[in-house]
């Protein structure tokens, strides 16, 4: 009886019932943050963007960060490399954008791949690296997704 009892006046369990929303915790996928095509977006490392009007979604997996440090004479200006998750519907594909490295907030350092008839462009990735190394979960990379054109069709 008093299991029955702590069980029915846990508070997430309670409304688990109540909800009738499935609570296992292996199960539970928190929601992503949202946007839209021809929007401007920041998305974190570590994170995942959705676009639920496309069925897609875009996680920041991996990060590699060669650009040059601001204030170093470097021999190269380096480039720091985003790896990605993109998912449309049942379909998910590896996605790399780079971006360039003596380049700072302009669009022109970063790179656009097209991938599942979209064009993903990372347009800036931050911070900058300066001497002292960013933890990776500092980083964003300012994106934007465009739908391409049917074959044929021209814009």
């Amino acid at each position: 009886m008093t299991v029955l009892f702590k069980l029915l006046f846990n508070p997430v369990v309670f409304f688990c019932l109540l909800t009738g929303v499935a609570c296992n915790s292996k199960t539970t996928k928190m929601l992503p943050y949202q946007s839209q095509l021809n929007q401007t977006f920041d998305l974190r490392y570590g994170t995942t963007m959705a676009l639920p009007d496309e069925r897609m979604e875009i996680a920041f997996e991996k990060l590699t960060e060669s650009r040059c440090p601001e204030g170093v004479n470097c021999i190269q200006a380096g480039e720091g490399i985003v790896s990605l998750v993109v998912k449309v519907g049942n379909q998910s594909e590896n996605l790399v954008l780079k971006a360039k490295g003596m380049c700072n907030d302009k669009p022109e350092c970063g790179e656009a791949k097209s991938v599942l008839n979209y064009t993903l462009t990372l347009m800036s990735l931050t911070p900058y690296p300066t001497q002292v190394l960013e933890d990776k979960q500092n980083y964003t990379a300012k994106m934007i997704v465009t739908k391409k054109p049917p074959m044929g069709e021209t814009r």
